[in-house]
């Protein structure tokens, strides 16, 4: 459970390992603490503007981010996205976007993914956006002095504007400004010449002292007029109305056009018109951005990053706690990896292993996690295999997220459908993944599933729970047709209801991301990893985003945060398979991780104890916790080389130094055990034959049982009559 802001600040010391190992300097005795470091490998920048010369793995390095440095680090990556797809597939949009300049976007802050920034970063949008803009600061002036507001009056109400595309030019030359502003404006010209005329005689005078410029009143009409065109007998302004649409007491919004919607107000006037022209430029500025923000290259970006800043800002970084990102897709990983002559040859070894496990003075990995989605297809299964001989060899199990198609889905959200998951890896197309499985190395390596909610939905929180978006009414479509599917109420135009949500619209997150900050959560606080499971052993994730909104029937319903609501027996199901499952509370914001399964499958034994060593050596909390000792072991035994020591001696020194973890209670508090980590604990040196002073350690770790399951029997004991 979370903890208050009181208690987190008079927190003094916490339980709390301090795995130390002893350096003699000088004639004292100086203790020493391993850092745990997290790297993270990523696709960071998305697309690159000159793929073929991009530099090579070896030539990229690792760099140190946290709360302090991260839109400083984001700003040096530069994050980057095209529409080229996009506008194959969306001819409005291209036609929106055709200029130069539209056709990309560089993001250099986590901030400049929201809705505002991404209108600015676009010559196209941002165009559209300051005509808002100057249609409200006119609507601004008109509201503060009369002589402003009629002249606009006296423009659209004439009783021969006539709606549609039809309406002509009245300019007898077309030569005024004005005139040329409006070309489709059936209105006397000569009303629309004065009308200017006495807007631009009341333009304040030019404030030299101030810095701001502000617009004219004469381009603030030029605009009104252009958009009053565009909406009203334009090309935005259709006609008919859909004669198929039956006449109900709820309508969606789509069939009432932008001509009607501004005949419906005309008459009230110039402030009514311009608050009903600037709700119809937020509509086509939310068709553009669903659009745009809904496109893969977006999404891919929004999603990496929204799920690096969410590991950042709540990992609490320090000298002992560090975090590292790599940018890399990942078939330039496998690429890597694949054309190595031996595993140790490749870029990505020498960074992970030799930079920092093999180098005396370095500071080994602890932790790898991948933003990448792991499906059933050979390539994908190369790389979990090569990752799992990088990790294992430098003792940091790696992270990963598992893709729908590992399972053949076309998304978690038909996870429940499948009668049988176990049938699934069965058959001839998962052979390769059962392979990996059988691999001893492949304990090093975790799937995580299903995808998180990075964000909610912006829009009006009107009956559902969106994010609001400052600067304008962005409704973000997230209905099953991509458009504004919401319901009205047809008399008042009230928001009535919405439609049912469709997940691919939302913006989906991967899992091992949290699963890597409920690691780095557990490190914070006691300095081990062991408390990573489960609702009060650590494995709680709290403040996922809630999507709730009021249905066709009028109920209040809620998207799963976790794309999909698994059952006990399922979780069981996929954590036998080896998986780790992320199971919703239901109707909460709260997740948990209940499974701790790597991908390995434990070999079956005939003796009960192998069979129980092989399963607990399956589980990411006691690889983790082997992994950490087989880090210190290697830095202390590296300085003692040279020393006089027999094999008694080191022996005795290891057993030594690693009973100070060990506690014996089976029954003490959780707190305890997560401060020593170990119920039993051995090392054995035996001598190399051959080799004089050569030593081999075998440690034997026997950790702290989690509960896993139980099985209840219920009895009932009735007193029969005599």
């Amino acid at each position: 459970m979370s903890e208050s802001v009181q208690k987190k600040l008079l927190r003094i010391r916490p339980p709390r390992v301090k795995i130390t190992y002893d350096v003699e300097t000088g004639g004292a005795m100086e203790k020493k603490e391993l850092p745990f470091i997290v790297g993270i490998l990523a696709d960071l920048q998305g697309e690159r503007v000159d793929a073929a010369n991009y530099p090579a793995l070896k030539e990229r390095s690792m760099v140190e981010i946290d709360r302090d440095n991260f839109n400083d680090v984001m700003a040096k990556i530069a994050p980057r996205t095209t529409f080229d797809a996009l506008k194959k597939d969306d001819g409005a949009i291209a036609s929106l976007l055709k200029a130069d300049g539209n056709n990309e976007l560089v993001f250099s802050k986590i901030e400049a993914f929201e809705p505002l920034q991404v209108i600015k970063a676009l010559p196209a949008l941002k165009d559209i956006y300051d005509k808002r803009g100057k249609i409200r600061d006119l609507q601004a002036r008109a509201e503060a002095s009369g002589s402003i507001g009629d002249p606009l009056t006296s423009v659209i109400s004439g009783s021969d504007i006539k709606p549609g595309k039809a309406a002509v030019a009245a300019s007898a030359d077309g030569k005024t400004a004005a005139q040329d502003a409006v070309p489709s404006l059936k209105a006397d010209a000569d009303t629309v010449v004065k009308a200017r005329a006495a807007l631009v005689a009341l333009d304040p005078k030019d404030d030299k002292t101030s810095t701001v410029t502000r617009p004219s009143n004469g381009e603030m009409f030029d605009v009104f007029v252009e958009q009053f065109n565009l909406y009203y007998v334009g090309d935005l302004a259709p006609t008919t109305v859909d004669p198929a649409a039956p006449p109900a007491p709820l309508v969606r919004q789509g069939p009432r056009t932008s001509a009607d919607q501004i005949e419906s107000v005309r008459a009230r006037g110039a402030i009514a018109v311009i608050d009903t022209l600037v709700s119809l430029i937020d509509e086509q500025l939310s068709s553009a951005l669903s659009s745009i923000m809904h496109c893969d290259s977006f999404t891919r970006m929004e999603a990496t990053w929204r799920g690096l800043n969410h590991l950042v800002m709540n990992t609490e970084t320090s000298t002992m706690l560090k975090l590292r990102v790599f940018n890399a897709t990942k078939k330039e990983l496998c690429d890597d990896m694949m054309k190595a002559v031996e595993f140790d040859q490749s870029a990505l070894f020498k960074m992970i292993y030799e930079a920092e496990y093999g180098t005396f003075g370095g500071n080994p990995y602890s932790l790898l996690v991948g933003d990448y989605a792991i499906g059933n297809v050979d390539a994908d299964i190369d790389f979990l295999t090569k990752m799992a001989e990088v990790a294992a060899a430098a003792h940091a199990p790696f992270l990963a997220q598992a893709s729908a198609d590992l399972f053949g889905l076309s998304g978690f959200d038909q996870l429940d459908k499948p009668r049988d998951l176990k049938k699934i890896f069965e058959g001839v197309t998962a052979e390769k993944w059962r392979e990996f499985r059988e691999l001893e190395d492949s304990r090093y390596v975790t799937l995580a599933l299903p995808r998180a909610l990075l964000r909610l939905p912006y829009g009006t929180p009107t009956k559902r729970n969106t994010t609001p978006c400052d600067g304008l009414n962005f409704d973000e479509h997230v209905g099953p047709a991509g458009v504004d599917e919401t319901f009205y109420v047809k008399k008042t135009n009230e928001i009535q209801s919405y439609p049912e949500p469709e997940p691919k619209h939302f913006l989906w997150g991967n899992p091992a991301y949290l699963l890597a900050e409920r690691i780095t959560n557990a490190f914070a606080l006691y300095s081990w990893t062991a408390a990573i499971r489960g609702v009060e052993g650590g494995g709680l994730v709290e403040n996922l985003p809630i999507y709730t909104f009021t249905s066709e029937h009028g109920s209040v319903e809620l998207l799963c945060p976790t794309e999909v609501s698994i059952t006990d027996r399922r979780e069981k199901e996929l954590n036998d398979l080896g998986f780790i499952t992320l199971c919703h509370c239901k109707g909460t914001g709260k997740a948990a991780f209940f499974g701790g399964q790597t991908t390995n499958q434990p070999k079956k034994y005939f003796s009960d104890s192998a069979n129980a060593n092989a399963r607990i050596s399956a589980l990411l909390p006691y690889m983790l916790a082997a992994s950490r000792f087989a880090h210190y072991i290697k830095v202390i035994m590296r300085e003692k080389i040279g020393s006089f020591m027999t094999r008694g001696n080191v022996e005795d020194f290891l057993n030594s130094w690693i009973s100070n973890y060990v506690l014996l209670d089976d029954n003490a508090s959780q707190d305890a055990k997560a401060a020593y980590p170990l119920r039993e604990a051995k090392v054995i040196v035996t001598e190399v034959p051959g080799e004089p002073g050569s030593y081999r350690a075998t440690v034997l770790l026997k950790p702290h049982f989690q509960l896993e399951e139980l099985t209840t029997s219920i009895r009932l004991v009735a007193n029969l009559p005599k």
